[in-house]
């Protein structure tokens, strides 16, 4: 294989592993943030429990604990 293209390959694999590296930054994030709603809907559940973005942040909550969504 040609160096040439096999610089190629090496420099499309980095953009590839910077990209992973990002979304898994994201994830973390989008986890630590779900955390903080379901720890929040949980302490203001009985206050909370009757609007509509309560109920949705919950649905999602729960789904979130479930296995096959993880």
């Amino acid at each position: 294989m040609p160096a040439e293209e096999v610089q190629k390959l090496q420099k499309h694999l980095a953009l590839l592993r910077q990209e992973y590296v990002k979304m898994q930054q994201k994830l973390v994030e989008t986890e630590r943030r779900c955390v903080a709603v379901m720890i929040e809907i949980n302490k203001n559940k009985k206050t909370a429990s009757d609007s509509f973005i309560s109920r949705l942040l919950a649905i999602v909550a729960d789904l979130y604990q479930q296995e096959q969504y993880r």
